[in-house]
């Protein structure tokens, strides 16, 4: 745009909405149930969705954990999504272990070096309210027809 090769552009502004309905604790249990046991369902995003469901941050400051947000002492894994760190209940802990030894794993070497917990595209806020929406129609619990 700068040297008049590209028409200037108009980007719509960002909308937010607040999700009218809260997330009530019975449905937000289930959704980490589900997160816990759903082996069909990626790690990466097994664990950004168990750690929305029990700290209640969105998903566009959950992708900016880095690795040094983690600490696991052998005992206790914490995060720190805030101050002071929180510990991880057993079962999410259990399945964070698991995503921090598969890192090592991770196709491409750059994101395997990467300082970012969940290393990829980071999500830009309307990308990662969307997200969100999505996340949560998907984890919905499957009820038996």
């Amino acid at each position: 745009m700068k040297t008049g090769r590209m028409p200037r552009l108009a980007l719509p502004p960002a909308v937010i909405t607040q999700d009218p309905e809260p997330l009530h604790q019975h449905r937000r249990l289930a959704m980490l149930r589900r997160v816990l046991k759903d082996d069909s369902l990626p790690l990466r995003a097994r664990v950004a969705a168990a750690l929305v469901l029990l700290y209640a941050q969105p998903v566009s400051r959950i992708v900016r954990l880095t690795i040094d947000d983690i600490t696991d002492d052998e005992t206790t894994i914490t995060v720190r999504p805030g101050e002071p760190p929180s510990p991880l209940p057993e079962p999410v802990a259990d399945l964070m272990r698991t995503y921090i030894r598969s890192r090592q794993h991770l196709p491409y070497a750059s994101s395997r070096s990467s300082q970012w917990l969940l290393p990829g595209r980071q999500l830009s806020r309307q990308d990662s309210h969307s997200l969100g929406h999505r996340s949560r129609r998907n984890l919905e619990p499957v009820r038996p027809r």
